[in-house]
């Protein structure tokens, strides 16, 4: 049991994140980042697993936070900083991966650190003021940045924010009335991702305004979404008990502090504010949906299967985002046939998700033993993905399952030439050899998986292959062992 569900976790985890958080949307809008990564809890623990130079941790840090896995990251991080202490942007980007990570306070240490080397650094002391805020520290956060020259685009930006938290609205509209009107001077230039920022919590100062007689609470709300929507989660907390403590029956704060605490893994929070938005509004499909987030957050697999089938009774919008994250937690239920369903009808109505792609050719090699037609949906994935290296490693994978070796040896092969990092792909590579009997050719790919893979369950399950075809050398060697009587005195 516990070999299979470290091979499901792997399937689950293999597009780089865990599945019910993979295309998410928060409360209606798009695309937030809902994250599960587990913490690294000691600042100083640094990694000495290798003898990389420094870029070559910078490089390796930067590929593991790209896929999501935040603890490997940090740990290439962590050892680019200690190779070299002189490095400001090694602990600027460990900094950051440890905000990523829900750890403000290593954050700010970090930051901290580097700003010795660069203390004329704004962006280094906003960053201090990112982790202050992610620490509900407020009041710290205003002093440090009203310290900043005014004159900076990315202090104006959290200085809007900082009015929003003082609710101070009227000043926090105008500063970020400036900064979406702002051009590129000789001296900075815009941030494009703070002026669309800025732009977003105009678009609500606006619905606002069509109501005459709207009240301040409304406003509140709209911006306590907004800053979930660019993921000062942390932030929107306070203000949303501000309105909560004037309204406690108003349903949509309660869905959008919920949204706020299911991203800072306040797991039990995060369900008791999304059953109390049902109580006081049954049968909101988007608030099934959400509360089924946050049982699965919470361990709860039946209960998010429960919450998630009733939000797709109730018509839940996404029903490709339903049938994705359902087939994903009757995987973990080992209710195959139902993740293979539930699969199949994500694929039929978006086939953009490689991932599904992933979960359903392993689903057919491993459980349901139809070879044939987990190569037919590796072709699928090749031709909806040509350009995904990916793609080519599921159907080295799939053509592996059906015997052909020499076809498979030749995906695979394209598979690492797109990618000669994918830990999936020597994985695969390893499982080909062991397949023919190669074993110690087998053994090498899997160490590569291993050693690529860091932390994740690839690496994990390239650990357990290797070790397992290591045993019967072990059982050789032993048996090969000379014994003779001991000497006598």
């Amino acid at each position: 049991m516990k070999n299979s569900l470290l091979v499901i976790l792997w399937v689950i985890i293999l597009g780089g994140g865990y599945f019910i958080y993979q295309n998410s949307q928060e409360p209606d809008a798009q695309d937030p980042v809902i994250r599960t990564e587990t913490a690294v809890t000691q600042e100083t623990e640094y990694y000495d697993g290798g003898d990389k130079t420094f870029n070559e941790y910078i490089n390796q840090g930067d590929t593991h936070l790209q896929k999501g896995e935040i603890e490997a990251a940090i740990l290439n991080y962590q050892s680019a900083a200690r190779l070299n202490n002189n490095s400001a942007p090694a602990l600027l980007r460990l900094g950051n991966a440890y905000l990523f990570n829900d750890q403000p306070k290593e954050a700010e240490i970090a930051f901290q650190k580097a700003l010795i080397l660069e203390p004329a650094s704004n962006h280094l002391q906003l960053r201090i003021v990112q982790a202050k805020l992610d620490q509900r520290a407020i009041e710290q956060a205003r002093a440090l940045t009203w310290e900043l020259p005014e004159n900076d685009y990315e202090v104006q930006y959290y200085r809007g924010l900082l009015e929003v938290l003082y609710k101070n609205f009227s000043e926090a509209k105008d500063i970020f009335e400036n900064l979406s009107e702002a051009n590129d001077t000789e001296e900075q230039a815009v941030d494009t991702t703070l002026q669309a920022n800025a732009k977003l919590f105009l678009k609500s100062y606006s619905i606002f305004s069509y109501y005459t007689e709207g009240e301040q609470e409304y406003l509140q709300t709209l911006l306590a979404k907004d800053l979930t929507a660019i993921g000062q989660y942390q932030a929107a907390i306070p203000l949303l008990f501000d309105v909560l403590n004037s309204n406690e029956t108003y349903r949509d704060a309660w869905i959008v502090l919920g949204y706020a605490y299911l991203n800072t893994k306040q797991n039990a929070a995060a369900i008791e504010a999304f059953e109390t938005a049902q109580d006081l509004g049954p049968n909101k499909p988007e608030t099934m949906f959400f509360l089924g987030l946050a049982h699965f957050a919470n361990n709860e697999i039946e209960k998010a299967i429960i919450a998630l089938e009733k939000a797709d009774e109730l018509g839940y919008q996404s029903k490709d985002q339903i049938q994705l994250k359902l087939g994903d937690l009757y995987l973990l239920q080992e209710e195959y046939g139902k993740a293979e369903t539930s699969y199949r009808n994500v694929l039929s109505a978006n086939p953009s998700n490689i991932d599904v792609f992933t979960r359903s050719v392993w689903l057919n090699i491993d459980k349901l033993g139809d070879a044939d037609k987990a190569l037919e949906l590796a072709h699928q994935a090749l031709e909806h993905h040509s350009q995904n290296p990916m793609s080519y490693n599921l159907v080295g994978w799939a053509l592996t399952a059906t015997k052909d070796y020499n076809q498979a040896e030749k995906y695979l092969t394209k598979a690492l030439e797109m990618d000669p990092n994918l830990d999936a792909a020597y994985l695969n590579f390893g499982w080909l050899y062991e397949q023919q009997g190669a074993s110690t050719l087998a053994k090498e790919y899997y160490k590569e998986a291993y050693e690529l893979g860091g932390t994740n369950s690839i690496a994990n399950l390239a650990a357990l292959r290797f070790n397992n075809l290591s045993k019967p050398e072990l059982r050789s060697s032993f048996g090969q062992v000379n014994v003779t009587a001991p000497n006598r005195p």
